[in-house]
């Protein structure tokens, strides 16, 4: 288990060096390295579950320039969302690490209340940045994992009711937000989230605060 402040966050990368050791050789010798960031490039976090990771071999000159490597795609994934096939032959082409035929997995876990895995989510709680997808992110905001949205239960309720607020004017997304409202509350009412009850009471209590709600 790895504590982050969340801070430092999008600065955060998950170096494996693979070493030779021998009997005769006590030195240790890097052959390989892999690396993984723990933030991508939409803003959300590193989903949970397996990742398969390019493993690159190493050079030591290259090795000495981090950023000669941090360029580069760190999962299988990434590498076919860019066109290029896990071979050494596409990545020399490139005038860049050679990959290595090894491969390497491994699983993980992010535990925040800060930063969301989901991109929906993200949209929503960040809506202000971009209004012109809020009716497609209140939608979505439908098909996030209940599990997602509880950890993010008053930042969640916080932008439903600014977005109320802020456009009392118009009536262009009352009814998202009032199915969005639903949906939370139908969430807290499953058995599987009851014991979010509370945190929506407190919310309810000392955070509410939406007069055009009422």
């Amino acid at each position: 288990t790895v504590c982050i402040s969340v801070k430092y966050l999008n600065c955060v990368v998950i170096l494996f060096l693979f070493f030779i050791v021998t009997a005769k050789d006590k030195s240790e010798k890097i052959f390989a390295l892999a690396f993984v960031k723990l933030m991508r490039y939409d803003g959300t976090t590193l989903r949970d579950g397996e990742h398969d990771l390019i493993v690159y071999k190493a050079e030591a000159k290259k090795l000495e320039d981090a950023s000669t490597y941090l360029s580069l795609p760190s999962t299988k994934i990434e590498l076919e969302e860019k066109g290029h096939s896990a071979t050494g032959k596409s990545m020399q082409n490139l005038g860049s690490c050679t990959i290595s035929k090894d491969s390497f997995q491994i699983s993980t876990l992010v535990c925040s209340t800060k930063l969301t895995q989901n991109v929906d989510l993200l949209g929503l709680l960040k809506w202000r940045s971009n209004t012109n997808l809020l009716q497609q992110n209140l939608k979505q905001l439908m098909k996030v994992d209940g599990g997602e949205v509880v950890k993010f239960l008053q930042d969640t309720l916080d932008a439903l009711f600014n977005i109320m607020m802020e456009n009392s004017e118009s009536e262009t997304f009352d009814t998202l937000v009032f199915d969005a409202l639903v949906f939370i509350i139908g969430l807290i009412a499953d058995r599987k989230f009851q014991h979010f009850n509370p945190v929506l009471e407190t919310y309810i209590k000392k955070h509410f605060s939406a007069t055009l709600a009422y």
